[in-house]
C-alpha cells in the first residue's frame, strides 16, 4: 500500500511581507528602547560621581537639561577679590622651612617649653619659623642660640625665649589682629602670623624696615604688613587691635597705642627709662576701658627712638 505525499501550501508573498515589515519594526523599537535605557543610565552614574557641591541645592527631578547646564546667577568670588574675606596664611613653601629642623626643635624643646612656656600654637610657631632666614650671615651659625644677635643699625633680633613669652602673654588666636611697634629683623611678626590672622609691624629704620619686609615676603607671609615710620603713633588706619606688641623700650607708654588697643585686648612692652632698669609691661584693657597694669618680667632692650624720645626729653626739662 502507498502512502499519498500530503503537498504543504506555499505561504502568500504578502503575508511574508507583512511577517517582514513586522520584524524591521519590532527591531527599530527595540534599538530606540535600549538607546534611552543606556542614556538614563550614564546619568545616573554621572550623578553619582559628581554630587552636588556643598553650597547647591540638590537638582530638581523635572528640571530641564538646558536650566542644569546654565551657570550659577551668583558667581564665586574671585581669590583676589578685595571682598573675599578668607584669611591669609603663611605658605611655607621657602625651603628654608625644611632647613635646620632639629635645631629648631632643639631649642623649642629646651629654651622654651623647659621655661614653661605652655601654648601650644606658640610652641609650634617656634617650631615653624626658620630663625637663621632673619639673622645675618655673620651670626647664622648662632641663629638658634639662648640670646640676642646684632642685626644692624644698633638694633638686635630678640633672644627666642623672650619672643615666646611676649608671644603667649598676649593669647592670640585664629582671628587676633596684631600691632607690632619695631620690627627689626621681622622674625617676631612671622612667629606671631603663624597664630593670628593679620599682624602690622612699624619700624622706625628705613633700611629695616625695607630688609624685613623682603624676607617676610620672601618666606611667604602674606598675613604680615610692613611699615616705615615712628611706631609712638601706631597704625590708627587699621586700628583696634586685638593685641599689640613692642619690641623697644620707653619711659613712658605711648597714649595713641592704649587708645588703639581695643577693648578685651592685651599689649605688651619693655617699659623702662634706662637700659639698667626696664620691666616687660603687661597691660590688659577691659570692656569698660580700663586699663590694668602688671610687671612680669626684668628684662633689657633697645630703647625705643623717635617721638618718645622727645617727650622724655620735655618731661626732664
Amino acid at each position: 500500500m502507498m502512502l499519498e505525499e500530503y503537498e504543504y501550501p506555499e505561504p502568500s508573498r504578502k503575508r511574508v511581507y507583512v511577517l517582514l515589515l513586522l520584524l524591521i519594526v519590532l527591531g527599530g523599537l527595540a534599538v530606540v528602547l535600549a538607546f534611552r535605557t543606556t542614556t538614563g543610565l550614564k546619568g545616573i552614574f554621572a550623578a553619582r560621581d559628581n554630587p552636588a557641591d556643598v553650597n547647591q541645592a540638590p537638582m530638581e527631578p523635572n528640571q530641564p537639561a538646558a536650566e542644569v547646564n546654565q551657570p550659577s546667577k551668583q558667581e564665586p568670588a574671585e581669590p583676589n577679590d578685595p571682598n573675599d574675606k578668607k584669611p591669609l596664611r603663611p605658605a611655607h613653601k621657602h625651603r628654608a622651612f625644611t632647613e635646620r629642623v632639629q635645631e629648631r626643635a632643639r631649642m623649642a624643646d629646651w629654651q622654651i617649653e623647659a621655661r614653661g612656656i605652655k601654648d601650644p600654637n606658640v610652641l609650634t610657631a617656634m617650631r615653624v619659623v626658620p630663625r637663621h632666614a632673619f639673622v645675618r650671615q655673620t651670626e647664622d651659625r648662632y641663629a638658634y642660640a639662648d640670646y640676642p644677635l646684632p642685626i644692624g643699625y644698633d638694633q638686635t633680633i630678640s633672644q627666642p625665649y623672650i619672643v615666646a613669652f611676649m608671644t603667649e602673654a598676649l593669647n592670640l588666636n585664629a582671628n587676633s589682629k596684631v600691632l607690632e611697634i619695631g620690627t627689626g629683623s621681622g622674625y617676631q611678626a612671622a612667629v606671631c602670623a603663624e597664630i593670628c590672622r593679620e599682624v602690622y609691624t612699624i619700624e622706625i629704620v628705613q633700611e629695616l624696615a625695607d630688609l624685613a619686609e623682603k624676607h617676610l615676603k620672601e618666606l611667604g607671609y602674606a598675613n604680615v604688613f610692613v611699615k616705615a615710620g615712628d611706631g609712638y603713633f601706631g597704625w590708627p588706619q587699621h586700628a583696634p587691635f586685638d593685641a599689640i606688641i613692642g619690641t623697644a623700650a620707653a619711659g613712658h607708654i605711648p597714649e595713641p597705642l592704649i587708645e588703639q588697643l581695643k577693648p578685651g585686648g592685651r599689649m605688651i612692652l619693655p617699659y623702662g627709662g634706662t637700659a639698667d632698669f626696664q620691666y616687660l609691661v603687661l597691660i590688659t584693657k577691659d570692656r569698660q576701658g580700663n586699663l590694668q597694669k602688671s610687671n612680669v618680667m626684668p628684662v633689657r632692650f633697645v630703647p625705643m627712638t623717635g617721638e618718645v624720645q622727645k617727650a622724655q626729653g620735655e618731661q626732664k626739662e
